[in-house]
């Protein structure tokens, strides 16, 4: 699946499909409405919408214990299909249930879309759910056309009530769907300050209250706007054509609204920001309404309605979606479900009532324009409002260093760069510095940051600039060649010598009395052919210096890593002092083009600098992948450095990585690194649980280790019947415990990359420490996960019970029995596990056991590891004696 298709294809599919079945139920209810209870009746059904959408949120967020939000969206579904097939068969029993119905489908709009923008909030990263909000919010505005439209056309041949179970059927096909295609949450929050969080909760939640009172206002506006329109299309169609009529305007106004979503609104979300679109939909209803209050025609109610209905669900659900963005997860997974309920069905009640007076001052329809109108206005302040708490709710964010998304190069609008340049000027470091990254990986430093207060911002701004430096930047920096930091007068003077203009500060600095600016002089001289000399003469005594001139020079060259300082960083790797390699791996890190990975790769035999290696080979991206690839399935491979290969493979995330993983798991010859192949899957689906693995390898491992753990689980039962007291004995009988305890652990550890949801780490615990109930519980899940042969054998092994009960639940996966102590012995030296033949020949010597000569003899590797080929060379020689 490629990335545009999960970030955005597939929830826009699957919000189609909620959509749709809400337009068909939208569309039932208005003409059933309409005609049997007349448009008096309205206000009513929005003050009933409101109390029920209340309490059913108070209480779903109270005693439902849902907290993860795909479990959410897929609940309230269910519930949407239940009660509308309910309603769908009592409407024509019993007429009044069509009251009931208006009030249901306000309620399964309250709770189906917002946990649907929720699960789409959570599991966004802020740059994709910029770019993805438009065309996912598409989805819904199609879906939402299509079901006008055919419920448009049903009306024409059925009656309206048939529309009420043609949304359930809608519901339950989106249902099945999000079943297998709904996205996951992600985990990926950077750790705030902790200091600040207390305050930054404090006030993302009175930006809530805000967002709330925003909502409030826009909602008694848009209610009052659709009571109008329905008003008056009431009292000038006639009752049998108000499904067809509906149909057809609800369809048009989707029409509109999938044109805007697409091509408008990205444009006004790129260049004005989201205060700004969001004041869109209120001066257009100004607009309309009050033409209507003057004008009384159908043609100004209808573009009123298609105002409403054209941006409602496009640039205004869009935008309003982006003011949640910069809210901590705590805040926002709490707040935004309460927040959209008082907000939609609490501004629905209070329009109600507005209503209620409004009729008993028997106010004319004409003149409900002017109200309509006179709330657009206060809607309108309140959104200017909202814009500045949006950018100050960014900002406390970003001080807090708690936005929650990553922060690769969001599309910042307008809004979000003047925030961000306004952070640069902070005294705070961190917050400039979050702020310097998101501008440069955006492709701006601004010239200004160089003259920030702290050293460690603008050393950081200087490392950022890159290509042909700007005219504004150049000017700072010739400030900058005369600061007391001899860190940034080093940075600023291989910046400067991108213009060619400063030689001769150059040469003057290579005679400079610090070597990080004696080392970036002669990095920034190395331009110039003609300065040969001096370059190498300075750059071997640099070489041949203390270990700071070393550091300087590799920091240096870290600048402006060019091709030309190859050989040079890895004559300073070659050395092996630690600071000057780390040095060194974090220039190959920044340019990947100049890493030669066959040297790269005996260097995570090091752990001083094994984390710095494993960030250049993600650095080099596929090429770094091959190589760590070609080094696990390569014999020659040191075993010092291929023990660290799989965790430096699971760092790349990909299919890749886990495909070539997955595929080394049968044939790795080394235990250790079959562990760590293990580890690093783990690590990798806990991760990502959709990462792609191919589960027939993983099964036949399982397979194999349950067999592993069976075969030491019987022989360790013989050892104990045998009864030798013995101390190699009792040294055998520890050492198969052990070897039982790895196969265990090695099928829990295989089962947990299958099932990565499971806690599996958490059931081989219990089962090995846990009291009776943990064991019990977690005997369960093993029951759950594995086939009836496997499921048995594992349990055989981990069970308290006698031998012979044992032998006879494991049936061909025990060996044994062993007539007599020579042979179990002999089967012990035939082992795969070299440690365990090394003990049972000393065992073997110790006992004198002349019998097992000949299988010593016969076992004894003639090529393989010494350790083993000595232990059996010393025990027969042992026994001839």
């Amino acid at each position: 699946m490629t990335k545009m298709r999960r970030i955005a294809v597939v929830p826009a599919a699957l919000l189609f499909g909620i959509m749709l079945a809400h337009a068909l139920l939208e569309t039932a209810r208005d003409a059933l409405f309409l005609a049997r209870l007349g448009p008096h009746a309205l206000a009513s059904a929005y003050l009933a919408i409101a109390a029920v959408a209340m309490l059913a949120v108070v209480a779903v967020r109270r005693w439902g214990g849902v907290r993860d939000p795909r479990r959410m969206l897929l609940t309230f579904l269910v519930g949407a299909i239940a009660g509308t097939l309910l309603i769908g068969v009592l409407i024509p029993i019993a007429p009044p249930f069509v009251f009931v119905l208006y009030v249901w489908t306000g309620l399964v709009a309250t709770l189906v879309v917002p946990s649907f923008w929720t699960l789409i909030d959570r599991s966004l990263q802020i740059a994709e759910a910029k770019r993805a909000f438009a065309v996912i919010g598409a989805g819904g505005v199609l879906g939402a056309m299509t079901g006008s439209a055919l419920a448009g056309l049903l009306g024409r041949i059925v009656p309206p009530h048939y529309l009420v179970t043609a949304g359930a059927i809608a519901f339950t096909l989106t249902l099945l769907a999000s079943f297998v295609y709904a996205p996951r949450t992600l985990d990926d929050t950077l750790p705030p300050v902790h200091k600040r969080v207390e305050a930054l909760s404090r006030r993302s939640r009175r930006y809530v209250r805000l967002l709330v009172a925003v909502g409030l206002i826009s909602t008694i506006a848009l209610t009052l706007a659709d009571l109008t329109f329905k008003r008056v299309l009431a009292e000038r169609f006639a009752a049998a054509d108000l499904a067809t009529a509906f149909g057809a305007i609800y369809t048009v106004l989707n029409f509109v609204g999938l044109l805007i979503l697409l091509v408008v609104t990205p444009r006004l979300l790129a260049r004005w920001g989201v205060g700004s679109a969001l004041m869109v939909l209120p001066i257009l209803l100004i607009a309309t309404a009050s033409g209507f209050a003057l004008t009384g025609t159908l043609l100004a109610i209808i573009a009123l309605k298609l105002c409403d209905g054209g941006l409602r669900h496009s640039l205004q659900r869009v935008a309003s979606e982006i003011l949640y963005l910069p809210l901590p997860s705590l805040v926002r997974d709490g707040g935004k479900p309460i927040a959209d309920a008082i907000s939609q069905r609490g501004g629905q009640a209070i329009a109600a009532l507005l209503w209620f007076l409004i009729a008993s001052l028997a106010i004319g329809t004409q003149l409900l324009g002017f109200v309509v109108a006179a709330t657009s206005v206060a809607w309108l302040l309140a959104v200017r409002i909202a814009k500045r708490a949006y950018i100050a709710q960014f900002a406390d964010t970003l001080r807090a260093g708690a936005i929650e998304r990553d922060v690769r190069a969001p599309a910042l609008d307008g809004d979000s760069a003047a925030l961000l340049t306004e952070a640069l000027a902070s005294p705070d470091e961190p917050e400039a510095l979050a702020a310097l990254e998101l501008l440069a990986r955006g492709g701006r430093v601004p010239a200004l940051v160089l003259y920030h207060p702290r050293e460690g911002v603008v050393r950081r701004a200087l490392l950022l600039l890159e290509g042909q430096l700007r005219a504004d930047v150049a000017r700072v920096l010739r400030h900058l060649i005369e600061h007391s930091d001899p860190r940034i007068r080093a940075a600023a003077l291989i910046a400067a010598s991108r213009t060619h203009s400063n030689r001769a500060q150059l040469e003057a600095a290579a005679a400079d009395p610090n070597p990080d600016v004696r080392a970036a002089a002669l990095v920034g001289l190395g331009d110039h052919a003609d300065c040969e000399v001096l370059v190498e003469s300075g750059v071997a005594a640099l070489l041949n210096g203390s270990l700071a001139d070393r550091i300087a020079l590799a920091h240096a060259i870290g600048y402006t890593p060019h091709d030309r300082f190859r050989r040079l960083l890895y004559q300073l790797l070659a050395l092996r002092e630690v600071p000057v390699m780390r040095e060194v791996l974090r220039v190959l890190a920044r340019a990947p083009s100049l890493v030669d990975l066959d040297r790269i790769v005996p260097l995570l035999e090091d752990p001083h600098v094994r984390g710095d290696v494993r960030r250049v080979f993600t650095a080099t991206g596929s090429r770094g992948l091959d190589k760590l690839m070609a080094a696990l399935d390569d014999a020659r491979t040191p075993i010092g450095v291929r023990r660290h290969v799989p965790r430096t493979i699971s760092r790349f995330r990909s299919r890749a990585a886990a495909s070539a993983l997955v595929a080394r798991l049968l044939r790795e010859p080394d235990g250790t690194t079959e562990f760590k192949i293990l580890r690093a899957l783990g690590r990798m689906r806990a991760n990502n649980p959709l990462l792609p693995i191919d589960p027939a390898i993983l099964h036949e491992y399982v397979r194999r280790s349950i067999a592993d753990a069976a075969r030491y689980t019987t022989l360790l039962d013989a050892f104990v019947v045998a009864g030798d007291t013995s101390p190699g004995a009792e040294l055998i009988r520890e050492l198969l415990g052990e070897k039982r305890r790895w196969a265990i652990e090695h099928t829990f550890r295989a089962l947990g990359i299958l099932h990565p949801r499971h806690a599996l780490r958490s059931v081989h615990d219990a089962i090995n420490r846990g009291d009776g109930n943990r064991r019990s519980a977690a005997r369960e899940i093993v029951e759950s996960l594995l086939p009836v042969d496997q499921r048995g054998a594992l349990l055989a092994v981990i069970d308290e019970l006698t031998p012979e009960q044992r032998r006879s639940q494991l049936g061909d996966l025990a060996v044994g029995p062993f007539p007599t102590y020579e042979a179990l012995l002999g089967a012990l030296l035939a082992d795969s596990s070299e440690s365990l033949k090394c003990v049972v020949a000393h065992h073997v010597a110790e006992r004198h056991l002349v019998a097992l000569r000949h299988d010593l003899t016969r076992l004894r590797p003639m090529v393989g590891p010494p350790l083993v080929i000595y232990a059996f060379d010393q025990a027969i020689a042992r026994l001839d004696v």
